[in-house]
């Protein structure tokens, strides 16, 4: 498509709206109240829960990159960009490898850094948490992974910030630097899958080994289609998890009673954290795109073509569907929420996610459950994903 007429959530609507509120959920839920659906931009704009997993379920729609690469990288990310039966056979491999039965072999070994980390900060009497705690855990737990070196975090740390969060005030600055930061990617892991090839260890089980050592259709993965799962792997596994981390961090730091809660009764941890997910939603939103008409009812329906922005953020306070949805309730009897987004595109992560903010929270509550947060100092951006990217505590 013309790049020039492609939307970017980042830079319009209600992104910019709620761009650095500490608590954009009251603004979220007013819109999907009153307002089902808008045109703003070029986009049609869905808030509504039952709407948008409407449109997620429905077999005609494209995902995120359905009209063409849209992170800074001109192929087609698999799986986020691939559509169609291309994408089944594209999950058919990759799922196993996030399953939660491989995701749970890391739980140690995730476990174990977060009690380095956290001991760390405690012996220091506290620590500013996002860069102590909520980047280096995910985000060394994902590299070892995914088989790509731990010591070069600093690099893959500068190509996310690069993609997820641009520099630019339009689309042709955002897209310029995007290409920018992922053209330093494709060169890395140019000369990195040439090195690793050559030297690939039969007893290997990162995710990169399993990918060089599989076939699809028959065939070997060809370079390209492993760079394009790979882009999309670096840039998601290292940046939704720390995300959502300094989220809950910050919410549980700023409601030490509901804390102390989950503190005396870890068994509700589970359900808190799905709770409080669904209340945070640190991805705001996601591109869809309709290649048929969708009836949505009583007058509502998107026509084929249309680019739509489908407002997780939204849908997840969405008071048409979910009962007093502004009040975190960790006894809430059914959490239905969008976090992962829904349908066939649905989050390949998310149970490694799941896995490190419970350990996270529960090396937390074990080495420091009574940490105090300095409120005034919190950082929030909201606008590609909700980040709280200052979160000072002592101990």
């Amino acid at each position: 498509m013309d790049l020039s007429l492609r939307f970017d959530p980042r830079i319009s609507g209600l992104s910019q709206q709620v761009k650095t509120l500490a608590e954009p959920q009251a603004v979220y839920s007013e819109k999907a109240r009153n307002v089902r659906a808008e045109h703003i931009d070029g986009a049609l704009h869905l808030y509504r829960y039952e709407d948008i997993l409407t449109v997620n379920r429905h077999p005609s729609v494209l995902g995120n990159g359905g009209r063409g690469g849209s992170f800074g990288h001109e192929g087609r990310l698999i799986p986020l960009e691939i559509d169609g039966p291309d994408h089944m056979k594209w999950r058919r491999l990759l799922d196993p490898m996030f399953a939660p039965r491989a995701m749970a072999h890391l739980e140690t070994q995730i476990r174990g850094l977060a009690r380095g980390l956290l001991e760390a900060i405690r012996d220091g009497g506290g620590a500013e948490l996002y860069g102590n705690f909520c980047v280096p855990l995910p985000c060394q737990s994902f590299l070892s992974l995914v088989g790509a070196p731990v010591e070069d975090l600093g690099f893959f740390l500068e190509f996310k910030d690069g993609v997820i969060h641009p520099k630019g005030e339009t689309t042709e600055e955002i897209d310029a630097n995007m290409a920018l930061a992922g053209g330093k990617l494709l060169e890395y892991f140019d000369e990195f899958l040439k090195e690793k090839r050559r030297n690939l260890d039969d007893s290997a089980d990162d995710v990169i080994a399993n990918l060089l050592r599989s076939e699809v259709d028959g065939r070997p993965i060809d370079e390209f289609d492993l760079i394009n799962i790979l882009f999309l792997l670096m840039f998601a596994g290292l940046d939704t998890v720390t995300a959502s981390m300094s989220c809950l961090v910050t919410w549980l730091g700023t409601n030490p009673d509901r804390r102390r809660q989950l503190v005396d009764d870890p068994g509700k941890l589970r359900k808190a954290i799905e709770e409080l997910m669904r209340y945070e939603s640190p991805v705001p939103s996601g591109m869809r795109y309709p290649e048929a008409d969708i009836d949505l009812g009583d007058g509502l329906i998107v026509r084929a073509g249309e680019q739509v922005n489908a407002f997780w953020a939204a849908a997840n306070v969405d008071p048409t569907f979910h009962v007093d949805p502004l009040s975190v309730d960790f006894d809430r009897k059914k959490i239905s929420h969008m976090t992962f987004a829904s349908g066939l595109h649905r989050c390949l992560g998310s149970h490694l996610a799941r896995l490190e903010v419970r350990v996270a929270l529960e090396e937390m509550f074990r080495l420091i459950p009574d940490y105090e947060i300095d409120i005034d100092a919190l950082v929030y951006d909201n606008v590609a994903v909700r980040t709280v990217t200052n979160i000072p505590i002592s101990t």
